[in-house]
């Protein structure tokens, strides 16, 4: 009986401490939860808003995205303080404004005004209740790069290499994509996020660099002289060329000459431009004119002219441009 009553006892006890336990922690997380010096803890929709926009501003990204009810869906560095306090070094935000007095709804907009590197902003954010917090639906704009990054151009956002990435997410910014192919820029590179929610149109597209352009330009040169120094009568690739030879005629390749007409403009100058939606091609017209002069091997004269109106350039290797001379109709 005596063991048995001890038994008992003991089962109280534990019973006890259970409770007491179990009843600290109903009275001590909330105050965890419910501190208002704590990062991420907005008892206001207006607060929420204002806690957020303060650390997007000051560059830290960790302090931003307590306030989000959504996360990156993986590891970006877009989203890091390193990233985001370079951003806002560039492009600042200031000005912050966001009115007391707004609805407390859940969910509700709020309205907020700010400075994005000099011009105003008026933005809304989503924003709901949990419990006695508030979120912000969204603090960062996703961008999906898989079509851009699939044309298999190098790129980099705020001269930070986009690596593997083919999709990232950023605050309120402005962002300049570039390319880390020295041949190509894009179109449209630079582009900004006034607010999450507000949806951002970035062009992709490539076009010519400048370095590109001279590179192309100096092949073309090169190009040139090699196909006048040719001692054939169609050189490969030149775009010109002499048949007048009488069936069984042949000619001295040492006689051969090519040479530009006077008024010929200088192939270095020419403005090339990507054929089409290729990334590797670029075209350029031209007109030139050359003319041929030959002997044939019984010291026959001969003597024409011949021309060519196109320059193809491959830049698959960018330090190997290959130039095609050809025609067109």
């Amino acid at each position: 009986m005596k063991q048995r009553g001890r038994t008992a006892l003991l089962i109280i006890a534990i019973a006890v401490v259970v409770l007491l336990v179990a009843g600290l922690a109903v009275v001590f997380v909330p105050r965890l939860l419910d501190d208002p010096d704590k990062p991420g803890n907005a008892f206001s929709p207006t607060e929420a808003v204002q806690e957020y926009l303060s650390a997007v501003a000051s560059g830290d990204a960790t302090t931003a995205l307590l306030y989000s009810t959504t996360k990156p869906s993986e590891d970006s560095y877009f989203t890091t303080d390193d990233f985001l306090t370079a951003s806002m070094r560039a492009n600042p935000i200031t000005n912050i404004n966001v009115p007391d007095g707004q609805s407390a709804t859940s969910p509700m907009e709020v309205q907020a005004s700010y400075t994005l590197n000099g011009q105003q902003v008026n933005a809304h954010f989503t924003v709901q209740k949990y419990g006695r917090l508030w979120r912000l639906d969204i603090g960062f704009l996703p961008m999906n790069l898989t079509e851009l990054t699939a044309k298999g151009v190098p790129l980099a956002i705020n001269d930070t290499p986009l690596d593997t990435f083919t999709k990232i997410y950023l605050f309120p910014g402005v962002y300049t994509f570039s390319t880390l192919n020295p041949m190509l820029d894009l179109t449209q590179p630079t582009f900004t996020i006034d607010y999450p929610e507000n949806p951002t149109n970035f062009r992709e597209g490539f076009t010519l660099s400048q370095e590109g352009i001279s590179r192309i330009q100096q092949a073309a040169g090169e190009h040139l002289t090699t196909c006048l120094a040719a001692k054939d009568l169609a050189p490969a690739g030149c775009g010109f060329g002499f048949a007048g030879l009488p069936s069984g005629e042949v000619a001295d390749p040492a006689t051969i000459t090519w040479k530009l007409a006077d008024d010929a403009p200088d192939i270095t100058t020419i403005e090339p431009s990507l054929e089409g939606n290729s990334i590797t091609m670029a075209i350029a017209s031209i007109d030139i004119n050359v003319s041929f002069e030959g002997l044939s091997v019984d010291k026959k004269l001969y003597d024409d002219t011949s021309s060519f109106n196109s320059v193809r350039a491959d830049f698959s290797d960018p330090d190997n441009i290959v130039i095609t001379f050809g025609k067109t109709s």
